[in-house]
């Protein structure tokens, strides 16, 4: 067996403590393939449904299938909404006898494997929150640091679909990087394929592992339903808002390492949260998608008002975030009047295209937001383009040899499709040299 690096043996106790301690956790590899996640994770998720984003860390059985329910009901599940996902808030405060991980009795009554049973007849998939450290981030329950061998089996045994964990109370001595890897390998160990979801705030640069390990690795801090939050939580990022989660991934280029099975997750999707606007959570929507980023609802999706259907429904905007080209959007221009373009190409041709005003403030009014055909690879002049609203469902045909703009007010954004007569409207873009 490989010890983990960076473990000094300084006595013999320490040496056999330190080997009982490896194998706990189990032994390194360097990838997590096992065929789930080619294209972006969609669903929804406890963490703000029923609660101020984790403050009381509460779900049950009945929260469960009625959302379940509602994915159903809604449409969504034929959108691509599948996952069903239980955050810090599942788990009882002890292990069992036997060392294993439990639900708590009282708002799980019927167990996990009953409730995986009911959300897969829904044709959905269920999924559960851990933690690579020693107990979770927010009660004090009980984490997988010790047991991931134990608990990737038990998630097995219960058909849990996906596995999120976090990155609280772990050992100082190994890294983040040496801790997640241990517990994929467990959980592919198994032979019951599982979407691994590293919740690991953005240390440890993982951006740059992190698809070895799991099919999705969160770039930054807890999203709070906040369009503009400064930090203060754990992680890295530019704050917890919105907007600032914009700006920050635009530093990170997430055209470079986002590809199949290894999605940039920089948080839930807070689709009309009590504290975000219509707007708020149509640019929320719009950036998600052009990242490829998970579109992992965090709020009521029973009861829906027209609105959030609206958004969370909009097929156009759901086929850029699950385009099959997976080539994430980069931020092209960034204004001091703030004005910002961003694209990113697909599979057919087309491009998707943001148009952004990151003014916090109507300080300067609207701004104008153009689009450089050439810096597209469109030659100015030599072709037309089709372009489309993907909120508004409008069209109209431009011709290259005229400059294509857009007014766009504070905080807003819009977002289009460009087809172009002579596909690709973009030839290259991040790890991609982009050919037809």
């Amino acid at each position: 067996m490989r010890p983990i690096a960076g473990v000094s043996l300084p006595t013999a106790v320490g040496a056999l403590a330190i080997l009982l301690l490896v194998a706990a956790v189990g032994p390194l590899v360097h990838a997590y393939d096992n065929g789930v996640a080619r294209l972006p994770p969609m669903g929804w998720n406890t963490w703000c449904t029923d609660d101020i984003c984790g403050l009381f860390d509460k779900c049950s059985e009945d929260l469960v299938r009625q959302q379940a329910d509602a994915l159903v009901a809604s449409g969504m599940r034929e959108l691509g909404y599948r996952y069903v996902i239980m955050d810090d808030c599942w788990s009882a405060k002890t292990r069992d006898d036997e060392g294993r991980l439990q639900p708590d009795a009282n708002r799980f009554p019927h167990g996990m494997r009953a409730l995986a049973d009911y959300v897969h007849a829904l044709g959905l998939k269920l999924g559960a929150y851990s933690c690579i450290g020693t107990h979770t981030c927010r009660n004090g329950l009980p984490g997988s640091f010790g047991h991931y061998a134990t608990d990737a089996e038990t998630f097995a045994n219960w058909t849990l679909d996906l596995v999120k964990t976090d990155n609280c109370a772990k050992p100082g001595q190994f890294t983040d990087q040496e801790l997640f890897t241990n517990f994929s390998h467990q959980l592919n160990k198994t032979g019951h394929p599982m979407l691994f979801a590293l919740c690991e705030w953005g240390v440890d640069n993982v951006e740059e592992w992190g698809g070895k390990v799991g099919q999705q690795f969160r770039v930054q801090m807890d999203h709070l339903p906040a369009w503009w939050l400064p930090t203060h939580g754990a992680g890295k990022g530019y704050g917890q808002g919105t907007w600032n989660i914009i700006e920050y991934v635009a530093t990170l280029k997430p055209s470079s390492f986002v590809r199949p099975h290894a999605w940039m997750d920089p948080g839930v999707v807070m689709t009309l949260f009590p504290t975000f606007t219509v707007q708020q959570s149509r640019v929320e929507f719009s950036f998600w998608s052009l990242w490829s980023a998970p579109l992992v609802i965090a709020t009521h999706v029973n009861n829906m008002s027209e609105a959030k259907r609206h958004i969370l429904l909009n097929q156009a905007v759901i086929d850029v975030n699950q385009d099959p080209l997976s080539v994430a959007g980069d931020r092209l221009y960034n204004h001091s009047d703030g004005s910002q373009l961003w694209a990113r190409p697909l599979a057919n041709g087309d491009a998707a295209l943001i148009l952004y005003n990151n003014q916090l403030l109507d300080l300067f009014g609207n701004v104008t937001v153009t689009v450089p055909w050439q810096q597209l690879n469109i030659a100015a002049g030599s072709s037309w383009v089709m372009i489309r609203d993907l909120w508004s469902d409008m069209t109209w045909n431009a011709s290259t040899a005229d400059t294509f703009q857009a007014s766009v007010s504070f905080s807003d954004a819009l977002m289009v499709r460009v087809t172009c007569s002579a596909p690709p409207c973009i030839k290259s873009m991040g790890r991609l040299n982009y050919q037809v």
